[in-house]
């Protein structure tokens, strides 16, 4: 109870301090850049919300607060089971309180110097050749992680750097993904960049809550220290090896001891893949600007690629880019996208074994294809993304293919009465085909949005995630699917 009305006050105390900063600055003259908003966004929380499969009630505020070109957002909740308390594994701990830092960044993207601090949406480095499209909140909320990404641009040169989650540092196995990017134009606005990005260590992709060396999809007990299979239990409570080893005659508990399994508490891996690229804008209009360019990367250890010729087109709200592709083999355009938290590091029922996203380049072969991606504001009416790649090796019946499909659509709420939010999105990565529309590697859901009341709204939100239980390489049941379903009341101010 202490913990719930410290929380509380804790709440109270942000918004207040919000809406005095607000009161305080509406008079005062503030210079800002582009479309920098001035004043604070943010809505009070109150729903049901699923979390490691537990029903909770969530009181919460969220805040995006600008002040000029800095901004900040913050993300407080409580979250209450059905017997009053408050989940404790959301205070007990100094990240914890990281955790309630939605971001903190200092102008945008494409500014002279910018910076965030916290979730990270959607990040890339130069022609996103290695970094596209990369999210740290992808499991948000039920993984909250404190990135970083940065940017500056001078006359002549500038550089990017990405940071995935300062909290792998204070892990048992420090270890983070870190990106970074350094252009020098060499001849007016012909420019040359190098990127270079690595993930320090794979294995901090795994879930481990106990923190005992083995991840949550072999640990019977994933919330206890002390325990790992039924043997370990049936041995600990009994103090008997012999009574330990009758419940396994007698078909009670299996006879799997923690000893057999893989522990991951010691274990690193890493991998690092750099890239150059060249750029010029070949055309600068008053309403069409295009861009012409190259770029190749290579992973060590394993094989590299390139993209050229490749143009982009920007003219108002519309953006086209087209790239013809080439690896020999073992590469992966992209390599760290929009769900390669969730690939980084996984659990192959196929194999009974775990796996990294760098294992499976050992099976990618030499491949051509193409990319094309576009992204249009339709008139103010809906929003569109969509990128589609195609590679192929071979010839005749014996063609290999890989191919990845994300978008996202969404409509003007503005434009249909009481609609508070209206959204749709898809993401399938590095598949053979589009047969089987439900992957491990596919990410859906929808946002709808009612209007209750003036500033208050119901919001649904629904998100579908899976996984292969069995290894037959089809996605059945409700055990292989993981569906998030939030609903809360939004009272905006």
């Amino acid at each position: 109870m202490k913990k719930m009305i410290l929380a509380m006050l804790l709440l109270l105390s942000i918004f207040t301090y919000a809406q005095e900063e607000t009161d305080s600055s509406a008079n005062t003259p503030t210079v800002t850049g582009g479309d920098e908003s001035q004043g604070i966004e943010g809505a009070a929380v109150i729903g049901a919300v699923t979390v490691d499969g537990k029903n909770y009630q969530q009181i919460g505020l969220r805040l995006d607060v600008p002040l000029g070109k800095l901004g900040f957002g913050l993300d407080v909740q409580l979250l209450i089971d059905e017997e009053g308390e408050i989940r404790e594994e959301d205070w007990d701990e100094f990240e914890d309180y990281l955790d309630k830092i939605y971001y903190v960044r200092w102008a945008k993207k494409g500014d002279p110097f910018y910076i965030r601090l916290g979730g990270l949406d959607y990040s890339y480095l130069g022609y996103n050749i290695i970094v596209d499209g990369y999210s740290n909140m992808i499991e948000y909320p039920h993984y909250k992680r404190l990135g970083m990404e940065m940017s500056f641009e001078a006359e002549k040169f500038g550089g990017e750097l990405l940071i995935n989650n300062y909290k792998e540092l204070i892990t048992d196995k420090p270890g983070l993904l870190i990106g970074t990017r350094a252009f020098y134009k060499v001849w007016g606005e012909l420019a040359i960049g190098a990127t270079f990005a690595s993930d320090l260590n794979e294995y901090n992709g795994l879930r481990d809550n106990d923190d005992d060396g083995y991840p949550n999809e072999i640990d019977r007990y994933p919330e206890d220290g002390d325990y790992v299979t039924e043997y370990d239990y049936y041995l600990d409570q009994s103090g008997s090896t012999a009574f330990a080893d009758s419940a396994v005659v007698y078909g009670i508990i299996d006879g799997l001891k923690k000893d057999d399994l893989e522990n991951f508490k010691d274990r690193t891996s890493s991998l690092s893949i750099w890239g150059l690229d060249i750029g010029y804008p070949i055309y600068k209009g008053e309403f069409v600007g295009i861009d012409i360019y190259g770029q190749m990367a290579q992973i060590d250890g394993y094989g590299w690629g390139f993209s050229a010729p490749a143009f982009r087109i920007k003219s108002g709200p519309f953006v086209f880019r087209a790239e013809y592709r080439h690896t020999d083999g073992e590469f992966l355009f992209g390599y760290f996208n929009p769900t390669y938290e969730m690939e980084r590091a996984f659990y192959d029922a196929n194999t009974g074994t775990f796996m990294t996203k760098q294992d499976l380049l050992d099976y990618i072969p030499a491949l051509d294809g193409y990319f094309v991606g576009v992204h249009f504001d339709g008139w103010g009416i809906f929003r569109l993304t969509a990128n589609y790649q195609d590679m192929r090796s071979g010839d005749g019946e014996d063609i290999e293919a890989i191919k990845s499909l994300t978008g996202e659509f969404a409509i003007n709420e503005n434009l249909v009465p009481k609609l508070a939010a209206a959204k749709a999105y898809y993401m399938q990565n590095n598949v053979e085909d589009f047969k089987e529309w439900k992957t491990p590697s596919t990410v859906l859901g929808y946002v709808l949005g009612y209007n209750i009341a003036e500033g208050t709204a119901i919001m649904f939100d629904y998100r579908y995630t899976f996984q292969d239980m069995d290894g037959d390489n089809v996605i059945k049941g409700k055990n292989e699917t993981i569906k998030t379903i939030s609903i809360t009341t939004k009272v905006m101010f």
